[in-house]
């Protein structure tokens, strides 16, 4: 288990069984317009999150100036020439950080970067680099949970579920596997549910399979998806939801 300094222990606890909410949205998005994310923030905070997960250093920096909130931020970038996208450089996280983010998160996978290297060698360079930041790694399985763990990551996220060889879903939460990646990263760190949680039924189940937190993107902040949801069940499943969203 990765040790805490008082501020991080502090910022831990304001996580514990709360709702991290995913204010995230692509400038090609039917509702993005200036100052979305704000917005999404705003409504967050109002509903009682207990964090924000934020994409792009610009947007992290604004809504930083309204919440002291907890904020996982990331950057997606991505490449030709990796498929590993979430926070995938060392330039990466230097902005995140930069831009007022308590949690940097980054793909944590044992996919290949753009550099040529693993994805969770990225850890090591952030610990070396800002000793005092928490990182959240971003993990398909139990196997890459565990390794980023011991890479030096203080906690995990089956975010990137689905793009395992063969998902069991890409738009329904895997709750077997959240079950085998608390099993095995108990006491060595933290897990949070973060992949395709719909429902606030779904986000109780994962807290008590053993998420520490849970994490809601689409379902909250993105009504052109939740949409999309509805009417793929109505259309008998001839379409699928896409793989990146």
């Amino acid at each position: 288990m990765q040790s805490y300094n008082e501020k991080q222990q502090k910022m831990i606890q304001q996580l514990k069984n709360g709702l991290i909410v995913s204010c995230q949205a692509k400038k090609d998005d039917p509702m993005y317009m200036p100052g979305i994310i704000t917005g999404m923030a705003k409504s967050a905070i109002w509903g009682g999150a207990a964090g924000l997960r934020l994409n792009t250093p610009e947007q992290i920096s604004e809504v930083r100036q309204i919440t002291d909130l907890p904020i996982i931020g990331l950057w997606k970038q991505h490449s030709e020439n990796s498929s590993v996208f979430i926070t995938p450089t060392m330039e990466a996280v230097d902005e995140v950080i930069g831009a007022g983010a308590d949690i940097v998160a980054l793909d944590a996978t044992d996919r290949i970067n753009a550099d040529g290297e693993k994805a969770y060698f990225l850890i090591e360079k952030i610990k070396q680099k800002y000793p005092e930041t928490t990182i959240l790694a971003d993990i398909r399985n139990e196997e890459e949970a565990v390794i980023a763990l011991e890479q030096g990551a203080h906690m995990v996220a089956p975010t990137l579920y689905r793009f395992n060889d063969n998902p069991k879903s890409i738009d329904s939460p895997d709750f077997e596997m959240l079950a085998k990646i608390v099993r095995a990263c108990e006491g060595k760190g933290l897990v949070l549910m973060e992949g395709k949680i719909n429902t606030p039924e779904e986000a109780i189940e994962s807290l008590y399979l053993g998420a520490y937190a849970v994490v809601v993107g689409s379902a909250i902040t993105r009504p052109h998806l939740t949409t999309l949801r509805f009417t793929n069940k109505i259309n008998k499943y001839e379409n699928k939801m896409p793989l990146y969203y």
